[in-house]
């Protein structure tokens, strides 16, 4: 039982022992009388001036715990590996929820047009400090911000949508209008993904419907460690457990402009 808490413990605590620039709390405002706060990991030594904007699961909100010495914990996939797209150096945005939705996301916001106003507002942010390509990357529910922001943003430094562990398409990203999004998408999912509501099968829809109006990209992963979650939460299939490293290459490779194979082992 204790080794069990101390390999779980360390799993938490995921990002101590690498070496960033800069890791804070920043906050900005965004619409009037509202502001959003969000973590900004930026590597000693950036390959280039590439920013990725991370959208995790869930309501979105809390996704990250910043300690003292600036250790980033969390269990989502992206949060958890995070220091491994530093270590590729590329500048880490994750966000949380604005000021006006303290208690979380819901789907409805996701969708909405004062969600695409909080992330412009982020992108303009950025703009300024220098970064000249921007990605949004959603997560399990992240991925409806980051198709729906894919959809009405239209801003020449934003470069393109990474969705992984996609929510199912038929219940969710339907309704959305695809038509409407002309930035090139990277799907990542998990052949073994048995969370209810984000199927392979179900990403497969997605992906053929993106395809209709946007290029797309879809790796189908395998493979990993023996869950220690639920099926919908994150130390399984869903989350790439035990596979995260061979999930942050295919991102990083498309982030570049490098091909991305088809099937990982």
């Amino acid at each position: 039982m204790m080794l069990r808490f101390f390999f779980t413990a360390l799993l938490f605590l995921v990002l101590s022992g690498t070496s960033f620039a800069l890791t804070e709390i920043r906050t900005i405002p965004t619409r009037p009388g509202v502001t959003m706060d969000f973590l900004v990991m930026i590597p000693d030594q950036p390959v280039q001036r590439d920013a990725l904007i991370f959208f995790p699961g869930g309501n979105g909100a809390g996704p990250f715990k910043l300690g003292a010495g600036g250790v980033v914990s969390g269990w989502n996939f992206l949060v958890r590996s995070a220091d491994r797209f530093i270590r590729g150096g590329l500048a880490v945005v994750t966000v949380n929820p604005p000021s006006d939705h303290p208690t979380g996301m819901s789907t409805g916001f996701r969708e909405s047009a004062e969600h695409a106003e909080d992330i412009a507002a982020l992108i303009s942010y950025l703009k300024q400090q220098g970064y000249q390509r921007i990605f949004l990357v959603g997560n399990s529910r992240g991925t409806l911000s980051a198709t729906s922001l894919g959809t009405r943003l239209k801003d020449s430094r934003l470069k393109g949508v990474i969705l992984t562990s996609s929510l199912e398409y038929d219940n969710f990203l339907r309704w959305l209008p695809l038509e409407k999004m002309k930035l090139p998408v990277l799907m990542v999912h998990h052949r073994d993904d048995n969370c209810r509501v984000s199927s392979f099968q179900e990403a497969e829809k997605t992906r053929d419907a993106l395809r209709r109006h946007t290029s797309v990209d879809f790796s189908e992963i395998n493979g990993g460690a023996y869950p220690r979650s639920a099926p919908c939460d994150n130390l399984s299939a869903h989350g790439f457990f035990g596979i995260e490293d061979k999930v942050v290459k295919v991102i990083s490779d498309w982030v570049a402009g490098r091909s991305v194979p088809e099937r990982i082992e």
